[in-house]
């Protein structure tokens, strides 16, 4: 938040500016932001609650002050706000520009605007020849008279605010301006006890039970799961693909920690000791938040069951995924098959389990993957439902545990341990791809997606938001198919600030 010693709006909004809520509206709250602001993304969803909360008694107001030494998307977005406000859908585009803040370059504007509707030649021709840059700096103008020197920079009535950047500070100052009475009792006498128990994350998944705070129902976990899912689709490619890369590049630690713990072991049960090694690598993935196909990748299917998210959008989160998954174990396979890191002893049990891989029936590889798809999706469940890093840890171990120890096979690891046996000289890289990797991918999304994904979705289809009508935020059939949108973030689905009008009484 900004500090001057100026106090007051400068320039009154007129219908000049981009203003949402009716002009006869006894309270106005004008905002001066940057759309590549992370402290403004933050405020986005806030000042939705507010805009939700007070309805009709609120006119809320948008002027452009970009960063650009700061924020190098700042300038271009605005611009692109401001083409598609010169075909009538400013607002369109201002949400769409905060919720995908990590994707502002040209070609994501052309997408948006393609999503919105707009007549994307026109757009285009706009932001090539800077048609808006004028309108823009009389924003910034208009700001600096008015003492705005960061952002976000709220005004109330005219007056500055610098308080908290926060919902109840913020709705406070707003409510006190306009003396509403009513709402700010119902912030200073809001039980804290209460709200400590029915915590909730920023994108407002539990983070704890509202029966028993220390366990989930299966609703609460879903809409966990569903926060999460949200995260995935709104990284971009490039985010995706890197941590996707790292991602595989782990899995690489789970073939080397197997094959080097087997061999080293002179005993019957090397095997199963050398097991114990298998979830290396997942539990790297899960505890750093890397992206591994059939494990991060599997909540955003909860959205497309729902409807809220496309399948086009699944897909491409899947390609970039699994692509970078293979490019990271292909890249740690070729390093140990064509450097001295492993023993000629653990050589000779990586190249056993790339060998035994291959000999594998088509159908068999199939049914394994299955079951391990089944085994990944039941840790991801599980891993949403506990609270604690160490139950996390555990969860894993045990279920990774379960997939060499019963003969399963997993894609990315699998992939490890065949490319492996392929760049010894073993095999070629289409039988690998053909012979291994088509069945055990196939069988982890049968084993992941249909029967954990849609069974666990079953079990609370009829509860899944209960604070908003889910139909607000599904797709068209046609969007469901081939949209890159949203239905809309599903975390203001079941935020405690519910963004339907209630009572005072209510708080």
């Amino acid at each position: 938040m900004s500090r001057s010693t100026v106090s007051t709006l400068a320039t009154p909004v007129t219908e000049r500016d981009h203003i949402r809520g009716p002009d006869d509206a006894p309270l106005t709250l004008v905002q001066y932001g940057d759309f590549d602001c992370p402290s403004c993304k933050e405020m986005y969803p806030v000042l939705k609650q507010i805009q939700n909360r007070l309805g009709d008694q609120l006119q809320f107001v948008f002027r452009h002050f970009p960063l650009t030494e700061a924020h190098p998307h700042a300038l271009r977005a605005a611009e692109a706000a401001e083409a598609a406000a010169a075909q009538g859908k400013f607002w369109e585009m201002h949400d769409m520009l905060y919720e995908h803040q990590d994707a502002l370059e040209q070609e994501n504007l052309l997408d948006y605007a393609a999503d919105i509707g707009l007549d994307t030649e026109q757009f285009a021709r706009e932001l090539d020849a800077g048609v808006h840059q004028e309108r823009i700096e009389e924003d910034v103008a208009s700001g600096a008279q008015s003492g705005v020197d960061g952002t976000p920079t709220f005004f109330i009535n005219g007056r500055r605010y610098d308080g908290p950047s926060e919902h109840d500070a913020l709705l406070e100052a707003i409510a006190q301006a306009g003396d509403l009475t009513a709402i700010q009792a119902s912030i200073r006498h809001r039980d804290r006890a209460l709200r400590e128990t029915i915590d909730r994350s920023r994108s407002g998944a539990p983070a704890a039970g509202e029966a028993i705070r220390d366990m989930f129902s299966a609703d609460e976990i879903f809409q966990r799961l569903v926060a999460t899912a949200d995260e995935e689709f709104r990284r971009s490619n490039r985010l995706l693909f890197m941590s996707g890369l790292a991602a595989g590049l782990a899995v690489t630690l789970t073939f080397l920690a197997r094959s080097a713990v087997t061999a080293a072991v002179p005993l019957e049960s090397a095997s199963l000791i050398g097991n114990l090694f298998y979830p290396v690598g997942f539990v790297l993935i899960v505890m750093g938040r890397y992206q591994l196909f059939t494990e991060n990748t599997l909540t955003p299917v909860t959205l497309v069951l729902t409807r809220i998210a496309s399948i086009r959008n699944l897909l491409r989160l899947w390609g970039v995924v699994i692509i970078a998954n293979v490019l990271g174990a292909a890249l740690g396979a070729y390093v140990l098959a064509s450097t001295g890191v492993f023993t000629p002893e653990a050589a000779a049990v990586a190249s056993g389990f790339g060998e035994h891989a291959f000999a594998t029936g088509w159908w068999d590889l199939f049914f394994k993957g299955v079951f391990a798809g089944n085994i990944v999706a039941a840790m991801v469940w599980l891993v949403h439902a506990s609270q604690e890093t160490t139950t996390r840890f555990l969860i894993v171990i045990f279920l990774m545990f379960l997939i060499p120890s019963t003969d399963l096979f997993h894609c990315i690891t699998g992939a490890c341990e065949v490319l492996y046996f392929v760049f010894q000289g073993n095999e070629s890289l289409l039988a690998a791809f053909a012979d291994f990797f088509v069945p055990v991918t196939l069988g982890n999304i049968v084993g992941g997606v249909l029967l954990v994904a849609l069974l666990n979705y079953s079990q609370i289809a009829e509860r899944q938001f209960p604070n908003r009508d889910p139909s607000q935020l599904k797709l068209s059939w046609a969007e469901w198919l081939y949209s890159r949108r949203s239905g809309g973030p599903p975390a203001t689905s079941f935020n405690p600030e519910r963004t339907d009008k209630r009572s005072d009484d209510d708080y």
